[in-house]
């Protein structure tokens, strides 16, 4: 069913629990067979017809239903009925969260009650006892005592965390609408007690929920594995006495705070496009200046990847140049009046003037000294960006600037080699099929010998694998890239599509051997076998819940062969926890909290996030 307008979590949570528990069972199926239902546009929203005597009404304000009342059906159970129910769960779930514009602080719109800013700002891959869109620390109290969560934000943590806790419990495969409703409800609260990060990272889950349960082809078991992981750990800490340096980290912001910027001559680098688990969709533009320094104007809004995909010509919301961000990744800009966040992010203010200016090639300064850093310092770069929150990172910061040589590829992944010796694979950015990450790189793996600038995002998760961004010629004979005059020397393998035309040998034919030719590249290399094994171990219970914690056979061993004692203990505890069930009097099982199993998966999945960073950054460094 498509042409449902969004919905606040608060409405949907409200319809959920006017069902009578004998109907509350029924949800899920009802979704599957409202999913054929056609929908019909009206002035003021949407109706849905179920047959033909009954239709279920939905009324938007401003485009999203607020309220339950304006969800009606003209059955005889109505409102308490499944038709209404299954409809609301069907449309996409409005969270309140305004884009991060740029706008500074002083320009923005007041936040209140009625409408709560939150969620973390998307970087290019993704806050009533203080008031709400209070960003970053809490404020100490008169009497100067050290800042700590106040008992409403505890009880919203707990709220969540014990959601959480049934999630992980339930597994994808048991969890549905009711689930999903209680998430939304407990993110609801999270984000108007100003947990904002929490509340992102509940936003996220739910997505992943939905996409897996429905089978959409962006579900990725890992990125929710990663998001139930962040929703757990934080609520976790928020719902005690979290410390009082890392509140403000805990808690997250609301809306990046914009400050007064100099005079910035900016080049532009390249242009992303972007499709993130929490709903929003768009394109990043990255600039740099003359100190190398790296900047971002972003253009994010709830949309799929047609918007991702469309974004790219969406004009530059940075004063009035009227670039493109695709012109703009070929040009460049002078910037007065500006704002931007500390993390490099330019704003939209009113006061800000720009102007088109000329580009320059990655070969030319300033834009060379990317390349010139060596690589082990842009590792260890990387690597410090990605420990870091999303609205903490410093815009680009975990790029890496590459010059390399193919050596051959593999579907849509290639090995390259640097310089200094390493082999590298380059893996796609995206891998929805309207962005043409992967036909790009599938064609790339093909120009053996091919000599190449690369723009990449480190992969913290494998063994020195990059995310290949952009990429442009490396000046000289031999194999190589000839890029259109008008693609200023490098192409954004989001948004441009290579052709095997523009892939030559050193004697100017085309680089593309025929298919029976092709060198029989190696395939990418993975990371430690043994933390891939803890790896699927913290995944199945995402997929499966406790039930197949509990059934799983005992692979200690092998982790204590590997040297990773501690993780064997911790597998082994989570697997004590999952089997453990209490029984009453009379000797019958009866169900604990899950508590206990929440917290030894979660070590798990703390201690395997860790050691795999750790085994990644090794595989880059000598």
């Amino acid at each position: 069913m498509t042409g449902l307008p969004p919905v606040t979590a608060p409405v949907l949570a409200e319809a959920l629990d006017a069902l009578p528990a004998r109907l509350r069972r029924k949800v899920d199926d009802a979704v599957v067979r409202a999913g054929g239902w056609p929908v019909t546009g009206t002035a003021d929203g949407v109706t849905v017809r179920v047959d033909e005597a009954t239709t279920v009404t939905l009324v938007t304000v401003d485009g999203v239903v607020r309220r339950a009342a304006d969800a009606r059906c003209s059955c005889l159970l109505a409102p308490n009925c499944l038709h209404r129910m299954a409809v609301l769960a069907l449309a996409p779930v409005d969270d309140g969260v305004p884009v991060d514009d740029g706008v500074p602080m002083d320009d923005a719109p007041p936040v209140d009650d009625a409408s709560p800013a939150a969620g973390r700002p998307v970087d290019p891959a993704a806050a009533a006892d203080p008031p709400v869109g209070v960003a970053g620390d809490a404020v100490a109290d008169a009497a100067g005592s050290p800042p700590a969560p106040t008992g409403r934000q505890r009880a919203a943590a707990d709220g969540l965390w014990r959601v959480g806790v049934a999630v992980l419990a339930a597994g994808t495969v048991g969890c549905g609408v009711v689930l999903r409703t209680a998430l939304l409800r407990a993110v609801h609260e999270a984000r108007a007690n100003g947990l904002h990060r929490a509340a992102a990272s509940g936003t996220r889950v739910a997505a992943g929920l939905r996409a897996a349960r429905e089978g959409e082809p962006q579900h990725r078991l890992a990125d929710l594995t990663d998001d139930l992981r962040e929703l757990l750990a934080v609520s976790r800490r928020l719902r005690g006495d979290a410390p009082a340096g890392d509140l403000g980290a805990l808690l997250g912001t609301a809306r990046r705070a914009y400050d007064p910027q100099a005079g910035l001559r900016l080049y532009g680098l390249c242009t992303v496009p972007v499709v993130a688990d929490s709903g929003y969709a768009g394109v990043v533009t990255y600039l740099a200046d003359r100190d190398c320094r790296l900047w971002m104007v972003a253009d994010l809004a709830p949309g799929d990847v047609g918007r991702a995909a469309g974004a790219g010509d969406a004009t530059v919301a940075v004063g009035e140049s009227g670039l493109s961000h695709r012109q703009l990744t070929r040009a460049g800009l002078v910037v007065s009046g500006g704002t931007a966040s500390e993390s490099g992010q330019l704003g939209a203010g009113r006061a800000v003037r720009a102007a088109r200016a000329a580009g320059v090639g990655w070969a030319d300064e300033p834009l060379a000294g990317l390349w010139a850093q060596p690589l082990p310092d842009q590792v260890r770069r990387a690597f410090g960006a990605v420990a870091l929150p999303l609205p903490e990172r410093p815009a680009g910061a975990d790029l890496l600037f590459l010059t390399v040589r193919v050596l051959g590829g593999h579907d849509h992944t290639v090995l390259v080699g640097t310089d200094d010796g390493a082999v590298l694979t380059l893996t796609v950015a995206d891998e929805h099929t309207a962005l043409p990450h992967r036909a790009n790189l599938r064609l790339l793996g093909q120009a053996v010998g091919a000599r190449l600038r690369l723009v990449g995002r480190l992969d913290p998760t494998r063994r020195a694998t990059v995310q290949a961004l952009a990429l442009g010629p490396v000046d000289g004979d031999g194999p190589g890239l000839t890029l259109p005059a008008g693609w200023g020397g490098h192409a954004d393998l989001g948004y441009d599509r290579l052709h095997t035309s523009q892939l030559r040998t050193a004697d100017g034919t085309a680089a593309v051997p025929p298919s029976d030719q092709l060198p029989d590249a190696p395939r990418p290399r993975l990371g430690d076998p043994a933390l891939g094994l803890l790896r699927r171990q913290v995944e199945r219970v995402v997929t499966g819940g406790r039930a197949i914690q509990a059934l799983a056979d005992p692979t200690e061993r092998r982790l204590r062969l590997a040297r990773l004692d501690l993780g064997a203990h911790l597998l082994a505890a989570m697997g004590s926890a999952a089997r453990s069930r209490p029984r009453d009097a009379f000797g019958r099982l009866t169900d604990d909290d899950g508590q206990a199993f929440a917290e030894s998966w979660l070590a798990v999945a703390v201690y395997e996030e860790a050691a795999s960073r750790a085994s990644a950054e090794a595989s880059w460094l000598p």
